[in-house]
């Protein structure tokens, strides 16, 4: 049976019009292969489609230093952000040659890490780096952890203008961490 190219190229076409209005709708501005990617490490549709929004959200917020490199992971410089897939209460590896999160069950040593929720929940940002951060993208009622080497003090600032010098490492404040107020953080 011989087919009519014109007969061949409308089913192609119509197939492909298929694949388009049944894939997931990816935020504009964010990436197709990150939503391909958090697919690929079992997340449904819907949760990669989710979790593209939510780092689209963040970059906005976190400006041109910021990018994007893995599903749930976004990196500037001396800095890491880390998402939740849409469901869960924290952020974790998607994939076994994806990085653990440094702030994933505590901060890793030489790390200071603000978390969006109580008792380390929600998206985490950790801080290696010294220098001056404005990576809090949130207003919630957070933590933290001050894993730097001993007795290094973070230094916060607020949007009045007033700062806090943290406890020196090792510290810890697990609930009321009022982040609203937060203008930046100098983890050093």
């Amino acid at each position: 049976m011989r087919v009519k190219p014109a007969t061949a190229v409308g089913a192609v076409m119509a197939l492909v019009a298929t694949v388009l209005m049944s894939a997931p709708a990816v935020a504009a501005g964010g990436s197709a292969d990150f939503v391909v990617q958090a697919r690929a490490a079992g997340l449904s549709a819907e949760q990669a489609a989710g979790l593209q929004e939510k780092a689209d959200r963040y970059l906005a917020k976190l400006g041109g230093q910021a990018r994007q490199v893995a599903p749930n992971r976004i990196e500037l410089p001396g800095a890491v952000l880390n998402i939740p897939v849409p469901g869960e209460t924290r952020p974790r590896a998607l994939s076994a040659a994806a990085p653990i999160p440094e702030c994933q069950g505590g901060a890793n040593y030489k790390w200071f890490c603000a978390y969006q929720y109580e008792n380390f929940g929600g998206a985490h940002v950790g801080m290696k780096r010294c220098g001056q951060w404005n990576v809090i993208p949130w207003s919630t009622t957070g933590s933290w952890e001050n894993n730097q080497t001993r007795g290094t003090q973070p230094l916060l600032q607020f949007l009045a203008g007033s700062t806090w010098r943290m406890p020196g490492a090792y510290a810890v404040q697990r609930t009321g961490v009022g982040w609203s107020s937060v203008y930046r953080i100098m983890p050093c």
